[in-house]
């Protein structure tokens, strides 16, 4: 793994990414030029990385494993029964419509799956969406690397003094058929972008969703992804409210 290559070449690809126009607006002559502090916020995680092993890592509380590229970050359960948009929030995003929140800032979140390798694209994010119903400015973009973009995410919590965990995916339904999505064994690492109002994932709060959000780090690949009056909480498969969890995230397999 180039951890150390990845580590190097982050503040280029925050200034980049500010480069970029927000998916959500089209570019105009008189568009306003994203600010730069999207990217500096990029680059000032980097710098809390913290070494603690010959391969583990530390950035704000987010457990990095170089070898295995598993990523750990600390959560809780905020909403075990409601109707849900995402799956991870901040504790000061949009928690009225989230099962999990963190307090880990969404920047670090990205930095952290940057310096594991993977490959923010967002292949993968539109392959259910109606044509009808597509933003007429986004478009798919590959990762470098076939399925780079794709990783796996378990939730992991103690009862007592026994440790379970269940996939993310196994948290969420589709209320039109009261069931888990059969086919969001993986998701999407689409990385959220920069724009004039900064890193949009740290400035909205949302981490991952399960209603298909640009702005998001990491996005649903299910069968209706793009309804917001799609997805529930699966309350039989998620612990009790305010039980600390922690989100994992694997590479998918290829």
């Amino acid at each position: 793994m180039q951890f150390f290559t990845v580590i190097t070449t982050l503040a280029l690809l925050g200034a980049a990414l500010a480069q970029q126009p927000s998916p959500d607006t089209a570019p105009t002559s008189g568009a306003v030029t994203p600010t730069l502090d999207g990217a500096k916020q990029l680059a000032d995680a980097q710098q809390r990385l913290k070494k603690i092993s010959a391969t583990e890592y530390d950035l704000d509380g987010i457990h990095i494993n170089a070898a295995t590229r598993e990523v750990r970050l600390p959560a809780q359960v905020c909403l075990k029964k409601a109707p849900i948009e995402y799956m991870l929030t901040t504790d000061t995003g949009k928690t009225h419509e989230t099962v999990f929140t963190t307090t880990i800032a969404p920047t670090a979140v990205q930095v952290a799956l940057l310096l594991a390798d993977y490959q923010p694209a967002t292949e993968g994010l539109l392959t259910h969406v109606p044509m009808d119903e597509r933003p007429k400015i986004w478009r798919e973009e590959p990762p470098k690397d076939k399925g780079g973009n794709r990783v796996k995410i378990m939730v992991e919590w103690k009862v007592e003094k026994e440790t379970k965990s269940a996939p993310l995916s196994a948290m969420l339904q589709d209320s039109d058929i009261r069931k888990p999505p059969a086919d969001l064994d993986t998701w999407i690492f689409n990385g959220s972008y920069i724009d004039e109002r900064g890193f949009i994932a740290q400035h909205e709060g949302s981490i991952i969703g399960a209603w298909l959000d640009r702005g998001a780090i990491i996005n649903s690949s299910a069968k209706g992804n793009w309804r917001d009056d799609l997805w529930i909480s699966m309350p039989a498969n998620i612990p009790e409210e305010g039980t600390p969890v922690t989100i994992i995230i694997t590479p998918a397999k290829q």
